[in-house]
């Protein structure tokens, strides 16, 4: 559920299970479940959701 964009990686939020796994993985500690989201980065939860409703969303082949 984790697609390579330009500047950052994002997670499609149709396909992530709440599993936690990515959250140890990410290098800069920018992953949290969204209640847990600090202020400061709360934009970012609307960017990853909108991303997903371009026509052309990371991972996905260019129409």
């Amino acid at each position: 559920c984790i697609y390579e964009g330009p500047d950052q990686l994002f997670i499609h939020p149709d396909e992530c299970i709440d599993c936690g796994a990515c959250e140890p993985e990410c290098p800069v500690t920018a992953i949290f479940p969204e209640e847990d989201v600090p202020a400061n980065l709360k934009e970012y939860v609307q960017i990853n959701r909108e991303v997903f409703k371009s026509p052309n969303p990371p991972g996905r082949p260019i129409r």
